[in-house]
């Protein structure tokens, strides 16, 4: 199964310790959103190209609003933090 958990919160480790466990046995990413951006993290992670750049980030693959819209559909659960 694909999971994407989108977060907002960099603050709150409950959903990084959820995807973990989740991705032992799924396709697991994250989409991180506002301050989220600024975590570090071993999962796969796509970051908001705009709250990336405004926060001058760069660690993350940067995907666009069309791009987060696919994700959506894309993947079988989504997960909002």
């Amino acid at each position: 199964m694909k999971i994407l958990h989108i977060i907002r919160n960099p603050n709150d480790t409950t959903p990084i310790e959820i995807a973990n466990v989740q991705s032992k046995e799924n396709d697991v990413a994250l989409l991180l959103l506002h301050d989220a951006v600024y975590m570090k993290l071993g999962l796969k992670a796509f970051a908001c190209r705009d709250d990336a750049k405004a926060r001058k980030v760069t660690e993350h693959e940067c995907v666009g609003y069309d791009r987060i819209v696919q994700m959506l559909f894309e993947y079988d659960r989504v997960v909002s933090w």
